[in-house]
This record gives structure tokens, C-alpha cells and sequence, in this order.
């Protein structure tokens, strides 16, 4: 399995546990987005020709300037994808969406102990996850043979 699935899966196990601490809790939310954004990575960098400098790439990826791709991807105003599959561009807004809100979720979870977390909430942004993943697939299932629109 995939790191990116690996992440998930432990999200999951975390948010799922019986009788799970505050601690667990948040480190299921944020493995739920760190599950989504080596998901990306990987994605990404599997399509870098030098297959030796994968690794050193995937780690120039930064967190803040995916987030305000993300943003600009999900908006329809800035990103209007005229002329693209709408199924596929659903998709592609539904992952950057996630993005944002996992990214979101993660600061709150990792950086705010005032807020409690409960096995509901914690579930709920793994699952956030999941279908981002889901999406993912779609959209690249459908795209393998073509680029969609990149920001500029």
C-alpha cells in the first residue's frame, strides 16, 4: 500500500478507536489531511520523468501554496474550466475543496487545545479525506490521457 493509504487507514483506525483520547482524536484529523496531501505529491511526482529526484521534488511541495491553489481550483470565478468535463472538473473542485477544509481542520486540531474534538468530528473529516481520494481517482481515471487547465 501507498503511504498516502497507509495515512488514511491510520486516520481512520485513530478516529475509530473505542474510547479514543483528545490526542488521538486531532492526530486523526491531521493524518487525514497529511494522508490527502502526499496523496497529491505522489500523484504529482509520478509523472516527473527522473524517477531518482521523485523524492527530492515531492519535497519542495509546500503546504500554503497548495492551499491557495486549492483555492483558486475550487472557486468558480477564478477557475472557470471553460469547455472541460464538468464531471471531471466536479471532481477536481471537490478535491481542492477538501484540501482547504482539511488544511483547515488540521491547524485547529494541531494548534487549538481549547477545542475538543469528538469521535463524530474527527470521523467525519477522515471521511472528508476518503472522498477526496475518491474523487482523485475519478478525475484521473478520466484524465490519463490529457491535462485539465492549470492556474496561471
Amino acid at each position: 500500500m501507498a503511504y498516502h493509504d497507509d495515512l488514511l487507514q491510520l486516520a481512520f483506525d485513530l478516529a475509530d478507536k473505542p474510547g479514543a483520547t483528545q490526542a488521538e482524536l486531532r492526530r486523526a484529523v491531521s493524518t487525514a489531511y497529511y494522508a490527502l496531501f502526499h496523496l497529491l505529491v505522489s500523484e504529482t511526482t509520478l509523472n516527473w520523468s527522473r524517477n531518482s529526484s521523485r523524492t527530492a521534488l515531492g519535497r519542495m511541495f509546500d503546504h500554503k501554496p497548495m492551499k491557495k491553489v486549492s483555492d483558486r481550483y475550487r472557486n468558480p470565478k477564478s477557475m472557470p474550466f471553460t469547455g472541460e468535463d464538468q464531471t471531471i472538473v466536479s471532481a477536481v473542485r471537490l478535491v481542492a475543496k477538501s484540501f482547504v477544509q482539511l488544511q483547515d481542520r488540521r491547524h485547529i486540531a494541531d494548534y487549538d487545545s481549547g477545542t475538543l474534538w469528538t469521535p463524530w468530528e474527527a470521523t467525519e473529516e477522515v471521511v472528508r479525506s476518503l472522498s477526496a481520494f475518491e474523487a482523485w481517482a475519478r478525475s484521473s481515471t478520466k484524465t490519463s490521457h490529457r491535462n485539465i487547465s492549470s492556474p496561471s
